[in-house]
């Protein structure tokens, strides 16, 4: 893969300067941080994104693959 496939892709950034990333990316990214032995703080200091945030991508990716298909609600809350 090329450099450019590496980098985490910026989808939006708001008004506020608050970035928005492309879901492929950050999934990308956070199987790269579950391999071991790999430091999170080195990715996110690489990628250019806060470790804390990393940390809440993983933290969230985790949580989503964990739960079987029927713990899950049958309602959303809006």
């Amino acid at each position: 893969m090329s450099d450019d496939d590496q980098k985490l892709r910026v989808r939006l950034i708001g008004r506020n300067g608050r970035r928005r990333y492309e879901a492929a990316s950050k999934e990308r990214l956070v199987t790269a941080c579950l391999e071991p032995g790999v430091s999170v703080s080195r990715l996110a200091l690489e990628h250019g994104v806060n470790a804390n945030l990393l940390r809440k991508w993983i933290k969230r990716h985790t949580a989503t693959r964990s739960l079987p298909p029927s713990s899950r609600p049958a309602f959303i809350p809006v």
